[in-house]
């Protein structure tokens, strides 16, 4: 700590100085994270993370009031669209995947527009087809159960999903972790270099030896050691 145990301004500004001055320490301890981080990670599996999605939509009726009705209806109805029920069925239209109604829940993703006449079926998967199976899948079944429970087809499919989309690079994910390792390493040994000169004991301002604000100081005498 300071002689006068009041840290400045300037105290902080030549910590960060100190820490430019010893840049190298720093970047050594983030290259030696950087090559932990490589060998943690070695091992990792690189997964791609793929997206598909379908819709449906409601009919629009004639009626002002049958439409709102419908609107009402597809807006109710959105929970059932993750049901154990349609994503069982799903599972059963897709059993190359070995798919339980639990996975399909995990896997799947359902919205609706502004409107509430539109709902979007997004699946997220390791599997580019099967992120595309599974959503044209969960879409279809809740299309089946709407039609069972309202006794009409006014839900229909209105976009299959026919490809998918890479959303997530696994390649690219594991290499932000290294570099985290790497920045984590530089960030740490800096915090040390910083906080070690900020409390030093060390004087390094004349103003440090004055013990109230207003004291003048006339001469520093330096500790001389003997030499042995």
């Amino acid at each position: 700590m300071n002689l006068n145990e009041d840290i400045r301004f300037a105290d902080f500004e030549l910590s960060f100085i100190a820490v430019w001055r010893k840049k190298l320490i720093p970047i050594a301890v983030g290259l030696l994270c950087f090559i932990i981080g490589i060998i943690l990670t070695l091992g990792g599996s690189v997964e791609n993370v793929f997206h598909a999605s379908a819709s449906v939509y409601a009919a629009q009726m004639s009626s002002h009031t049958e439409n709102y009705n419908i609107t009402i209806a597809m807006s109710d109805y959105t929970d059932l669209a993750k049901s154990t029920r349609v994503c069982e069925r799903a599972a059963q239209m897709i059993p190359s995947y070995g798919l339980s109604a639990r996975d399909v829940q995990g896997l799947i993703n359902v919205s609706t527009s502004g409107t509430g006449l539109t709902m979007n079926f997004s699946a997220s998967s390791s599997n580019a087809a099967l992120a595309v199976d599974l959503a044209n899948a969960v879409a279809e079944s809740f299309v089946i159960e709407m039609r069972s429970a309202t006794g009409t087809n006014i839900v229909q499919m209105l976009d299959s999903a026919d490809s998918s989309y890479k959303t997530s690079d696994g390649f690219r994910s594991l290499w932000k972790i290294r570099i985290l390792f790497f920045l984590a390493g530089v960030a740490a040994a800096s915090a040390v270099i910083f906080v070690k000169e900020l409390f030093s004991d060390r004087v390094r301002l004349i103003e440090q030896c004055a013990l109230e604000d207003e004291d003048m100081i006339l001469g520093i005498l330096p500790e001389i050691r003997e030499k042995k």
